[in-house]
C-alpha cells in the first residue's frame, strides 16, 4: 500500500512541475526577449541614434534620406533574420559599426519590438 502512495506522490509531484515548467518557461523567454531588446536598444541609442531615432515614424521620404527604426519594423514582411542579414552585410549608405552576430541580432530585437508603438 505504500508503494502505491508513493507512486501517486511521485506522479503528483512530477505534475506540479510539468505545470511549473509550462508557467515558468515562457516567463523566462520574455524575460530573456526583454533582456535582448534592452540591449538592443542600448546600441541603437550609442550607434544609431543620430540618424534612426530622431522621433518620427517616417519612412524614406526620398532617395538619400534615412528611415526611423519604426518604418523600418512596419515595412511588410520585415523580419528578425532580415535585419540581421541587413546589418552584417555592411549596407554602403551606412557608417560600418563592425557589428558581430550577437550585437545585429540585439538591435533587430530593439527594432522589430518598435513595430507596435
Amino acid at each position: 500500500m505504500q508503494t502505491g502512495t508513493r507512486k501517486a506522490r511521485l506522479a503528483g509531484a512530477r505534475a506540479a512541475l510539468a505545470a511549473i515548467a509550462l508557467i515558468a518557461g515562457p516567463l523566462t523567454l520574455e524575460a530573456g526577449e526583454a533582456e535582448r531588446i534592452a540591449a538592443g536598444r542600448e546600441l541603437a541609442e550609442s550607434l544609431c541614434a543620430a540618424c534612426h531615432m530622431r522621433g518620427n515614424a517616417a519612412e524614406k521620404a526620398a532617395p538619400g534620406t534615412v528611415p526611423a527604426f519604426r518604418a523600418i519594423a512596419r515595412r511588410p514582411g520585415q523580419t528578425e533574420d532580415g535585419i540581421v542579414a541587413w546589418l552584417r552585410s555592411t549596407p554602403p549608405m551606412m557608417p560600418n559599426h563592425h557589428l558581430t552576430y550577437d550585437e545585429a541580432d540585439k538591435l533587430a530585437a530593439f527594432i522589430l519590438s518598435l513595430r507596435d508603438e
